[in-house]
């Protein structure tokens, strides 16, 4: 292929695994191109075990500034670096990372030394075509205002409940009782869960806690709650409970938009 689109993840994992096929990390280059700003870095992240020792492979760092150079125009000084370097390379020249392992490595000044002294010549495959410089840094629009990115309409949207995360070191029974005199005539306590799992109304007691609960509360039939609605149980449940943060639960028209508690 010669490009393939993947998500963030997987072209991490990608980009990874290719590099490995050509020897490894420090091959692999990336461009970053934004509407308003390009970076230009190696794939890899730092190397503290290496550091200071003068022995790190700078060809991806080079491949990433060849790539910078031709975004700014600069394709005739690109080809020449990059024919360079694969001329020091087609000869076994290598850091210590790669390469000819019966051949002594060279350290990082040593190899980037001698693609300087290759400048003008050509390897006998890839030779990159030279292209006569055309400068020119590609100007940014000017933005008045923040770019907004606005969610899609789903159709019509309605509160059904509410989770509530708490602190406390009760047992679950002791906070299920006081969560349901806090439920009022608008909302049924369905699930308590603890690290994920549920511990009400069933549970095990072998099940190790933390002192933060998960409760969800569910409107009765599910009727349509408003923020009030929430707010209210909010502030009627702070009166015995630390809440840490709470989620909404939505309806978008007859399907859930959040996931069911363990056991429901």
């Amino acid at each position: 292929f010669d490009v393939l689109v993947l998500t963030n993840l997987q072209g991490d994992i990608v980009s990874d695994l290719c590099a490995g096929l050509v020897g490894g990390l420090g091959f692999a280059p990336s461009a970053n191109i934004g509407d308003h700003i390009a970076i230009f870095e190696a794939v890899h992240g730092t190397a503290p075990d290496i550091a200071g020792k003068n022995i790190a492979n700078p060809t991806a760092l080079l491949l990433s500034g060849l790539a910078m150079l031709r975004h700014v125009g600069l394709t005739e000084n690109a080809a020449i670096i990059e024919n360079a370097l694969l001329y020091t390379l087609e000869n076994g020249i290598h850091t210590g990372d790669f390469g000819d392992k019966t051949k002594a490595p060279v350290n990082t000044t040593e190899f980037a030394e001698a693609i300087i002294g290759n400048f003008g010549k050509n390897p006998e495959t890839g030779a990159r075509e030279i292209i006569p410089n055309k400068p020119g840094t590609p100007v940014p629009l000017k933005l008045e205002t923040n770019p907004m990115m606005i969610t899609k309409e789903r159709g019509n949207e309605t509160i059904v409940g509410v989770d509530l995360f708490i602190e406390s070191g009760e047992q679950p029974v002791a906070i299920a009782e006081k969560c349901k005199r806090h439920a009022g005539v608008k909302f049924n306590l369905i699930n308590i869960s603890n690290r994920g799992t549920q511990v009400w109304p069933t549970g095990s007691v072998y099940t190790n806690l933390v002192n933060q609960y998960n409760v969800r509360f569910e409107s009765i039939g599910d009727e349509p709650l408003n923020q009030q609605d929430v707010i209210g149980l909010y502030v009627s449940m702070s009166g015995n409970f630390k809440i840490c943060s709470f989620e909404l639960l939505n309806m978008w028209e007859d399907k859930k938009a959040y996931s069911l508690a363990q056991g429901q």
